[in-house]
């Protein structure tokens, strides 16, 4: 669902002449993800942010799904800058040259934003589960939000996602994500696993599995995401399908969250399969 366009240039790109200009647009962010991938964003503001990759012939353009008009505007922006910089032309996905700008217009962002995100709502209710990967952190949407969604279409649709898009990101503390392990059977089959404890604030993301310890002597507790998220503490809070904000709770708190984890323990079946 991407939408990429490229950028023919004659001449060289000047990347750091390029975010000199990023940095005057008022909380435009880069970042240089390393292989000729920079990300921009507009912090505060944008769902997705937006890509562009230094190829040896061209300059990719990547506009990801669920982005919203912040993202487009940057992308016009910054895509004007390049232009001007490389003296260059830019195609479009059939392959033609674009003379019309902006590439991203007022009718055409909001087309995009309204159909991306009626395609969203469909594949969570489809598939059970879809993340978006925000400028900060990942936003889960599924079944139990789709109920939520279940009577809101177009507009009223799009302005939804995008609140809880922005919320997830930008809204909720920007606590530590803990200590995570990898385990592996073979090169295939990693699962990731978030170690849970009451010693620190933490956010939880979605994991193939959590873990709990009682004690030094006794296996894990290990359920999901889904099992945690019926017998989440009271100052816990689920901010969308699967996202915890999991704060210090009490002691008798944190025992009663042990106790009822272990009614629905999942260690010896996992182990053993």
């Amino acid at each position: 669902m991407s939408v990429i366009h490229k950028i023919i240039s004659k001449n060289p790109l000047d990347i750091s002449r390029l975010n000199n200009f990023v940095s005057t647009i008022n909380g435009a962010i880069f970042q240089n993800r390393g292989e000729g991938v920079f990300y921009y964003w507009i912090d505060g503001k944008s769902t997705r942010g937006f890509e562009i990759t230094l190829e040896d012939n061209f300059i990719e353009v990547r506009n990801m799904a669920v982005s919203n008009r912040q993202d487009y505007e940057l992308t016009n922006k910054i895509v004007e800058e390049i232009l001007s910089i490389t003296n260059g032309i830019i195609i479009d996905e059939q392959e033609e040259q674009v003379t019309i700008f902006p590439i991203w217009d007022n009718d055409k962002i909001t087309e995009t934003e309204i159909r991306d995100c009626e395609i969203i709502y469909s594949l969570a209710n489809h598939e059970g589960h879809v993340g978006i990967d925000g400028p900060v952190r990942t936003v889960h949407f599924g079944k139990r939000l789709c109920k939520v969604f279940k009577s809101l279409k177009g507009v009223d649709l799009k302005n939804s996602i995008f609140d809880l898009i922005l919320k997830v990101n930008y809204k909720i503390p920007n606590y530590e994500p803990g200590n995570v392990l990898l385990a592996s059977k073979s090169e295939d089959d990693v699962k990731r696993m978030k170690v849970l404890t009451n010693e620190t604030d933490c956010i939880i993301d979605k994991y193939d599995y959590l873990l709990m310890f009682i004690s030094k002597k006794q296996n894990p507790i290990m359920v999901t995401n889904e099992i945690l998220n019926t017998m989440l503490p009271f100052n816990w809070t689920l901010v969308d399908e699967f996202t915890v904000v999991a704060p210090i709770t009490t002691d008798n708190e944190w025992k009663k969250l042990l106790k009822n984890a272990q009614k629905h323990d999942l260690w010896e079946s996992v182990i053993n399969q």
